[in-house]
């Protein structure tokens, strides 16, 4: 390795003691600096245990390395720690970082070890918070990043995602199947493919992000921006929002309260419940075989396009009937339609339509 090794710390620790050549759990801890040439992307490979990334403004690179084994004796873990070192590689395009079979090891003793990963190993790296990353994980792997500005990109399987305090520059791009992913108090944009596992977002103001889910939760909190979520089955909750959500599942419901801004929501048998403080740029909610219910202030004023061809639809406020200035109404539309205001103006537009179930539009009671 032709990099400058800043430091190196070894720590020894014995888990657990049992009787002699019982089975026993040994650590190994390590810690070395990397310089850096070049700013370049970095690259991490890690299929052997958790991986935490932090970014700093160093310009260089700290690895810290917590290893276990089970082994009888001290001795016969060494052997195990001795197969596995940190593999650096500086390229013209990317910096690259995984654990690897140190030479010596020979090829069927790698390939044994591979196939049953005796040595579990945590890595913690900091790296520059500007640079692009780009991550493979092992599968059912716990993976943490914080404080990173550049862009991000994940390819994973089974595992638990956990970002923070992101401002990125770049896109993010997350292809992990069946992955439980949170992500707070962040900037970003790009896109969030889970398969069915939940997605939180908390704190995330997002330029233009698009999350694919499957059979779970959607929920996004005290957030702001333009979102597009689709899902299989899984519903979508959001909560203290300002800024604009598509929406579209086939079966997955959608729970929008305390939202100011524009929605766009298809389902198709997922009841759609929407609690306006302000509506910015319009609704649009279409459902197949489920209930629709919009509370809207008793300060609002736009205008309504309402059907259901099989339920009833309810406006708990006057309004006027489009053509007709001198025709009001207030209750159930016996005719499964309104079209019309709710004062003079006709815009913002709500637009809602079920098919088989109904549509209501409520008065809602003003939080102090």
């Amino acid at each position: 390795m032709r990099h400058l090794l800043l430091s190196l710390t070894v720590f020894w620790t014995l888990l657990v003691a049992v009787p002699c050549l019982a089975i026993q759990s040994f650590t190994l801890q390590v810690e070395q600096d990397l310089a850096l040439k070049h700013a370049l992307p970095v690259y991490i490979q890690h299929r052997l245990g958790d991986l935490s990334v932090q970014g700093w403004v160093q310009d260089r690179i700290r690895v810290e390395m917590k290893m276990k084994v089970l082994a009888e004796t001290k001795e016969a873990a060494e052997q195990e720690f001795k197969k596995l070192d940190l593999i650096t590689f500086e390229g013209k395009d990317r910096f690259e970082i995984r654990m690897g079979h140190s030479q010596g090891v020979d090829l069927v003793s790698k390939m044994r070890d591979r196939a049953k990963n005796p040595v579990q190993v945590d890595l913690f790296i900091k790296a520059p918070y500007q640079s692009n990353l780009s991550i493979v994980m092992g599968e059912g792997k716990r993976m943490k990043l914080e404080q990173w500005r550049g862009s991000v990109s994940l390819t994973g399987k089974g595992d638990f995602l956990s970002f923070g305090n992101l401002d990125l520059s770049g896109e993010i791009s997350l292809n992990c199947i069946q992955c439980e992913t949170e992500i707070r108090d962040s900037t970003l944009s790009g896109r969030i493919s889970v398969g069915s596992k939940p997605v939180t977002l908390s704190g995330v103001n997002s330029k233009i992000l698009n999350i694919d889910g499957g059979t779970e939760e959607i929920r996004i909190d005290q957030s702001t921006g333009k979102f597009t979520v689709h899902t299989r089955s899984g519903r979508l909750t959001v909560s203290r929002f300002k800024g604009d959500v598509q929406f579209q599942s086939e079966e997955g419901g959608a729970y929008l309260s305390q939202y100011s801004g524009g929605a766009d929501i298809h389902t198709g048998s997922g009841q759609v419940v929407i609690d306006m403080d302000e509506v910015r740029n319009g609704l649009n909610v279409d459902t197949e075989k489920s209930d629709i219910q919009i509370g809207l202030l008793p300060s609002f004023v736009g205008g309504l396009d309402l059907k259901s061809l099989r339920g009833d639809v309810i406006v708990q406020f006057p309004y006027e009937i489009s053509g007709n200035s001198n025709l009001n109404r207030y209750g159930p539309a016996s005719s499964g339609q309104v079209d019309g205001a709710i004062g003079r103006k006709t815009r913002p537009l709500i637009h809602a339509y079920s098919k088989q179930g109904g549509v209501r539009i409520i008065r809602k009671v003003p939080t102090r």
